[in-house]
This record gives C-alpha cells, sequence and structure tokens, in this order.
C-alpha cells in the first residue's frame, strides 16, 4: 500500500493567492477598508477624547461677529464690576490694561484663526483673612449663579470660574501670598496689526523692587479679620 507524502499533502493544502470563486474582489477591497476606517475613526475619537479631558473645549465665541475694541472693553469692564458687585464692604483694587492674544488653530498645520480674545486683570489690594476666602468665593459665585451662568470651581478654596451664554469668562482666584485677582475675557475682536487696540497702555503700579504692585496691602475692619 503507498502511503501519501506528507509534504505532497500540506503543500496542497496552503491557501492560494488566487481570488476564490464566490467573493468578487471589490468585496474582498471594501471589507479590508472597514478595519482602517475604525482605525481611523478610533484614534480621531480618541483625540477629542484627549482634548477634552484636558478641558479643552469648542470656542463658541469663534463664529460670532468681531467685536469693536471699545465694546470689548466695555464687555470686560461690565464683568469685573459684576464679580464685585455684591461684595460688602467694598474692596480696594486697581485694574490692569487690557491684553490682546490672537487665535491659532492646533495640530501640524497651525495658522491664525483670524481673530483675538482681550482679557483684563482686576487686582484687589484689600487684605483678605484665609478665614474669609470662601466667604469671598462664595459671595461672587451667587452673581454668577443669580445670571445663569456655567460654574466651574478650581482647587479648593482657591478659585472660581464662569462662562456667560455668550462664551465670555471670569475668574477669581486667590494666590498662595494671598494675592487676588479676577479676570474676564472676551472675544473675538480683530487681530491687533501691531498696535494697541485698546490706545496708549498706562503703566501698571510696581512696588520700590520692581515687582507688580499685587500684594494686598489695605487693612479692612472685616475682610481682614
Amino acid at each position: 500500500m503507498t502511503i501519501p507524502s506528507r509534504r505532497t499533502s500540506l503543500v496542497s493544502a496552503a491557501p492560494s493567492n488566487a481570488p476564490r470563486p464566490g467573493k468578487p474582489l471589490t468585496r474582498r477591497l471594501a471589507a479590508a477598508a472597514v478595519p482602517i476606517a475604525l482605525v481611523l475613526t478610533l484614534t480621531a475619537c480618541g483625540a477629542f477624547t484627549a482634548a477634552v479631558g484636558d478641558g479643552a473645549r469648542p470656542d463658541p465665541t469663534a463664529t460670532a461677529p468681531l467685536m469693536a475694541p471699545g465694546q470689548a472693553l466695555q464687555k470686560l469692564n461690565a464683568l469685573l464690576e459684576e464679580a464685585t458687585s455684591n461684595l460688602q464692604p467694598t474692596l480696594r483694587y486697581w485694574d490692569a490694561w487690557p491684553e490682546t492674544r490672537e487665535q491659532y488653530s492646533s495640530g501640524l498645520n497651525e495658522h491664525s484663526l483670524g481673530y483675538a480674545k482681550a482679557s483684563r486683570k482686576r487686582h484687589v489690594m484689600t487684605k483678605v483673612a484665609p478665614a474669609k476666602y470662601a466667604t469671598l468665593l462664595e459671595t461672587v459665585r451667587s452673581v454668577w449663579e443669580a445670571k445663569a451662568y456655567r460654574i466651574e470651581t478650581g482647587p479648593a478654596g482657591q478659585a472660581v470660574s464662569a462662562t456667560t451664554a455668550e462664551g465670555f469668562s471670569v475668574r477669581i482666584g486667590i494666590g498662595s501670598a494671598g494675592d487676588i485677582d479676577i479676570e474676564a475675557t472676551v472675544s473675538p475682536i480683530p487681530v491687533p496689526d501691531g498696535r494697541d487696540l485698546f490706545g496708549t497702555p498706562t503703566p501698571d503700579p510696581v512696588m520700590a523692587n520692581g515687582n507688580p504692585d499685587i500684594l494686598p496691602k489695605y487693612d479692612d475692619p472685616y475682610w481682614s479679620a
């Protein structure tokens, strides 16, 4: 009896590179494309998820009409005044000159988005005792809640921020040295063309050593106790 060669049977069982009958080439190419598309989709979703996880959000003001610098300045001042409107006794402060930041796309093809954001800081100069931090933040927060702003809380007892329905933002933060800043941001405004959109800047106050004068130095019977 003749025993078939094992080598022969293995070779004959090997798959052929030729297309099998009943499975057209176009169907096989479509099936192969599915995993590739799935990988690309998952990659894109992963990138989006990572961006959201890092706190990034689509800018709701990106498609709004550009504001004139004067209008932007009015909105900045209004947001700052609103934040401190319920604080009693009133706090002493000074407002820094507005800053402008041109906005750029992210990724490899970075380019200007054609608009800028404007922000302004209010530096509180009244000394606020650590025991009054919670009162300060909650009072400001209550103003924003009454306006139905979206509220976010930073490190416990250190910061609170809010976003208006128009996409403008305002934040109050307490630094490690007891410095307290309130910052408002609005957009979109025109991209600066080499000049300051808000006119001639006024110098910020400085201390004797030349550092910005942002450390509270005025006592108050209520806030400083």
